[in-house]
């Protein structure tokens, strides 16, 4: 079963996901960010969307806030890094440094090879 992880920052959830077919994104459309290349879906509409995505077979993992440290992965912003955004849900930039919020710990592990954990500076910002 695919997990997706719903990243909740400020009052939205977000999420990365490809749908392997036009009709499941179409159900989804509504929510699609495609200047940020995520879903965002608002608390209000949270649990339609939750009941939604496991009637199609998708275990959802709701990430907190105070949660988001264990999927984010900090690198240098003058290093080549565009490949990982495809699989980051977020992210925030600080003096020379961009926090990239992985969409799953996957995605974390590859990208932990090219960057580094969160420090406290960080983690008071996450």
């Amino acid at each position: 079963m695919t997990v997706i992880n719903l990243f909740r920052i400020g009052g939205s959830c977000y999420f990365k996901h490809y749908f392997g077919s036009r009709e499941l994104f179409d159900e989804f459309r509504a929510y699609y960010d495609s200047l940020e290349y995520r879903f965002e879906v608002g608390e209000g509409e949270l649990e339609d969307v939750i009941g939604k995505l496991r009637s199609y077979g998708f275990e959802v993992n709701l990430v907190e806030e105070d949660e988001i440290s264990e999927y984010t992965v900090i690198v240098d912003k003058f290093k080549k890094h565009g490949d990982l955004l495809r699989n980051a849900v977020d992210v925030v930039e600080l003096g020379d440094e961009k926090a990239l919020v992985m969409k799953d710990k996957v995605a974390k592990e590859e990208a932990l090879e090219r960057g580094r954990k969160p420090d406290e500076e960080w983690l008071e910002r996450l």
